[in-house]
């Protein structure tokens, strides 16, 4: 018979294995834009939100056109299960639409996006949340421009755990 030491030791390592193969969720919720070109840390994150202080009220009146009276130039991603939409796509854009055939895999999650501007076409792509939940990037992958199909990845910072959607 096991003793309850090495019964309790086992039980850890399967809780550990299970841990590491599961699907996190796909993160949803509304995003603050990081303007960097790489990926930010969490403390970029940290310092971008104390300087810019979001919060889902801007967020949902920079979406409907109005830009709060005395905000920076912030921007937003609301992101859902069906929908991603920004609040800095212009027409014709191709970041903001319907999501299908989502796939979680670990941290990623795989997408097909059928943009709003441009319904015949589907870009697929994905969403990767870091560990500590702060980023968030989301890559476009073979969107059209005049030069040529390019992959497009953008960076995000979580802001307050009541913008999850």
């Amino acid at each position: 018979m096991l003793s309850l030491r090495l019964r309790s030791q086992l039980a850890g390592i399967a809780i550990v294995l299970v841990s590491e193969g599961a699907a996190i969720a796909m993160p949803t919720g509304v995003f603050l834009l990081h303007p960097g070109n790489t990926a930010p840390s969490g403390a970029d994150c940290r310092s971008l939100s104390a300087r810019v202080r979001p919060s889902v009220e801007k967020a949902e009146a920079w979406y409907w056109g109005r830009a709060p009276f005395g905000s920076e130039m912030e921007f937003y991603l609301f992101l859902s299960k069906t929908r991603m939409e920004t609040t800095f796509s212009a027409e014709g854009d191709y970041d903001t639409g319907e999501l299908r055939n989502l796939q979680t895999r670990g941290d990623k999650t795989t997408f097909e996006l059928v943009p709003d501007d441009h319904p015949s076409q589907v870009v697929s792509g994905w969403i990767e949340q870091s560990r500590d939940g702060s980023v968030l990037s989301v890559t476009l992958h073979d969107v059209p421009t005049i030069a040529a199909e390019t992959d497009r990845t953008t960076y995000y910072c979580s802001f307050d755990a009541g913008t999850q959607i």
